[in-house]
């Protein structure tokens, strides 16, 4: 198994400020998806159970730990992002592993999969074994991966971090968006959503919730935002004709950093739920940086919000 990974950052990669969260993923998950067919001795579009069903190495669980003096946005056009990378399983049904910055350890990217098939359909979705794939090259867990109890113990509280001492609301309580599912965009082979492409739906919410404030917000506060923490854990996916219930909680400090000066740091909590059924889809937890220049529109808005 390759214990390396690396891509050079092109314009698919980049958001509205460099290194897009969402495209991140992407390729994050095409490499994990690579280290399973290497490890495991066969293509993932031919792993099966003993039942012959088509299983996936499903994504239940992402996090990202960088840091605000290192958001995602300090990686952009042509910068080269490699990361040590490592993968172990629990009972041939959970993989776990980490993606490490190369050049600062202390930064890096978890993805834990589930081997799941479609028991009718996106509305249920089951795990299982597979019956044709070799686990003796992937390092095995004593037990189950905390990605697991991470996600359980997020589900009844509806997040994954606390609010920091200083942190001041944003609006009162939740504010809902409701995200139209683009069957032709939003979906992959398997007729699921694509795991990354829930991130987008976040942001887009974010972008949806920030838009109707008090005071209105600066467009360099919302294009120039970028992720250095997020934890998400996945409890389903969706039918394409669906529409997703996007309840979004926001925080906001100030934080200075000897990099970006004067920055504006957002946490959002989302909690989505599938409108067919209102089943609660995904729970996600992040803490986003913008900067504030002194006499800035940016500064004066954050001023007005806090006071």
């Amino acid at each position: 198994m390759t214990p390396r990974f690396s891509f050079e950052l092109g314009m698919p990669h980049l958001g509205r400020n460099n290194l897009s969260e969402s495209a991140l993923f992407k390729a994050v998950g095409n490499d994990r998806w690579k280290q399973i067919e290497e490890a495991g001795g066969v293509q993932t579009g031919l792993i099966r159970d003993d039942m012959d069903s088509r299983l996936y190495a499903t994504f239940f669980y992402l996090e990202i730990n960088y840091s605000p003096e290192h958001p995602l946005c300090a990686h952009g056009e042509n910068d080269i992002v490699e990361y040590e990378t490592d993968l172990s399983h629990f009972g041939q049904v959970y993989l776990d592993g980490r993606y490490v910055l190369s050049s600062n350890p202390e930064l890096w990217v978890r993805a834990s999969n589930v081997f799941i098939y479609q028991e009718r359909g996106p509305s249920k979705l089951s795990m299982s074994i597979p019956a044709n794939m070799d686990f003796s090259r992937i390092a095995e867990l004593p037990k189950q991966p905390d990605s697991l109890t991470l996600c359980r113990l997020a589900r009844p509280q509806g997040f994954f971090f606390d609010a920091e001492p200083d942190d001041v609301d944003v609006f009162e309580g939740e504010r809902e968006f409701v995200y139209q599912l683009d069957a032709d965009r939003d979906m992959n082979g398997a007729g699921l959503v694509y795991f990354a492409n829930f991130i987008s739906f976040l942001d887009r919410a974010e972008r949806g919730v920030l838009n109707n404030l008090q005071y209105e917000i600066p467009a360099s506060i919302l294009d120039e935002r970028s992720t250095y923490r997020r934890r998400v854990g996945y409890y389903g996916n969706a039918h394409a004709n669906d529409c997703l219930r996007i309840l979004v909680k926001a925080r906001m400090r100030s934080l200075t950093t000897p990099r970006f000066g004067r920055l504006v740091d957002m946490a959002f909590d989302y909690r989505m739920r599938r409108a067919s059924d209102d089943k609660e889809i995904l729970i996600s937890s992040v803490r986003k940086v913008s900067p504030i220049q002194p006499g800035s529109e940016s500064e004066a808005w954050f001023e007005a919000m806090t006071r």
